[in-house]
């Protein structure tokens, strides 16, 4: 029997740390903040997992499939892809985003859930996707609020929120291109984000965004630094072409992933059917709070979830002398695990590195078109129990009800 998700964020949540708050003292971004998030333990081996960019690289190939809701991923690798949540797929098509994240396993061909967030792009069938990018969390948010609660994504009001996105922001897309927001604040994108580096043996941050806490969790280091610039272009996107003066304060975030394991309680599975082997992703929302998490043989692998703190925001320069001693604080704390932290990672980072040098194709991908197996197609509901009649006396009562 699976174990349920909130079990495991909590076990996994156990072993971990909030680190010192990252932010820009000049106050040049003063409505985010970053709490990298850190393990108290790190293991001697690697993952022998790549992530999606990666595989891309290696001879993994995605494809069109000519339907708005399904790319088909061919992995000849030896080794599993991470598909990442939102990821957004990108070649001489529409571009898609993955619904959730999952495991691709190898030599696995599959199909891949995934939303269209280009409206005026139409589909080329079989063209292959070259690449995969960030998602802004604004879209982000959204998609997971209707996994959480209603277990799928409805295709047209991701439509409508992704031209509410560009009106608001005054960007201009031809074809309702939610990642034109990257064109169009890119610059300051890429100058801020030396605000927010990367920590050795580092699995995930915390981003307090003006009223809201991004979070996104691995379960290794090697996964976040693979993806780490999106991650967090991700969420600097929003602070961006959002401004205000105003951050959640650190009291909201210190206690937010206990209250991740809390809204978890309640969850639902979804999967994609050719990938249903291969880890278990649960999605949940309760009140402010969405998310969704991949669990493979009882390990956390990806968590990414959104809370909402309204009302709770304070102006950065009220709280940025408390930031500061904060700062100071747990980074002396934390000194000797860092260091540690450091240490270990550099030797994991040796060796997967000297793995993905020698990772090469176990065979060749096909050029024929994927076909669903039948065992992998949406196998219909319990059929509909049919109505049993009703008795005398109520068909009676009906037609005198009727006929006055």
């Amino acid at each position: 029997m699976a174990t349920p998700l909130a079990d495991t964020l909590r076990r996994s949540f156990d072993e971990l740390l909030l680190g010192a708050p990252q932010f820009d003292a000049t106050g040049n971004l003063p409505n985010m903040v970053v709490y990298p998030v850190f393990p108290t333990y790190l293991a001697p081996d690697p993952p022998d997992v790549v992530s999606l960019t990666q595989a891309l690289r290696r001879g993994v190939k995605l494809s069109d499939t000519g339907i708005v809701t399904q790319v088909h991923i061919d992995n000849p690798l030896p080794t599993a892809v991470l598909v990442g949540e939102s990821d957004i797929l990108v070649g001489p098509t529409q571009l898609r985003s993955v619904q959730f994240s999952c495991l691709v396993p190898p030599g696995r061909r599959a199909s891949l859930p995934v939303n269209c967030v280009e409206a005026g792009q139409p589909t080329v069938y079989q063209a292959e996707f070259t690449d995969a990018t960030a998602c802004p969390w604004y879209l982000r948010s959204y998609k997971l609020e209707q996994l959480g609660r209603h277990g799928d994504n409805h295709q047209h009001r991701i439509w409508d929120r992704i031209k509410t996105y560009l009106q608001h922001t005054g960007t201009v897309s031809s074809t309702q291109d939610v990642c034109a927001i990257f064109d169009r604040f890119g610059d300051d994108v890429a100058k801020l984000s030396q605000v927010f580096p990367l920590h050795p043996g580092q699995v995930g941050c915390v981003s307090a965004v003006a009223q809201d806490l991004f979070v996104e969790i691995f379960g290794d280091p090697e996964m976040l630094e693979e993806r780490y610039d999106d991650v967090l272009s991700s969420a600097l996107v929003e602070a961006v072409a959002h401004p205000t003066r105003k951050v959640t304060p650190t009291s909201q975030v210190d206690g937010v992933l206990d209250e991740l394991v809390e809204a978890s309680r309640s969850s639902k599975v979804v999967h994609s059917r050719s990938l249903r082997d291969s880890g278990r992703t649960q999605v949940f929302s309760k009140g402010a709070i969405t998310g969704s998490g991949l669990v493979s043989a009882g390990h956390l692998v990806h968590l990414s979830a959104h809370k909402r703190c309204w009302g709770t925001g304070r102006p950065f320069s009220d709280q940025l002398p408390d930031l500061e001693a904060e700062r100071a604080q747990r980074t002396s704390d934390h000194a000797p695990l860092l260091a540690q932290l450091d240490d270990d990672y550099s030797r994991r980072h040796k060796r997967y590195r000297s793995f993905l040098r020698r990772l090469t194709p176990s065979r060749t991908t096909s050029e024929e078109p994927y076909v669903v197996p039948e065992d992998e197609e949406a196998t219909k509901g319990p059929e509909a129990v049919q109505p049993l009649p009703l008795s005398d006396s109520l068909h009676d009562f009906f037609l005198r009800l009727f006929r006055r």
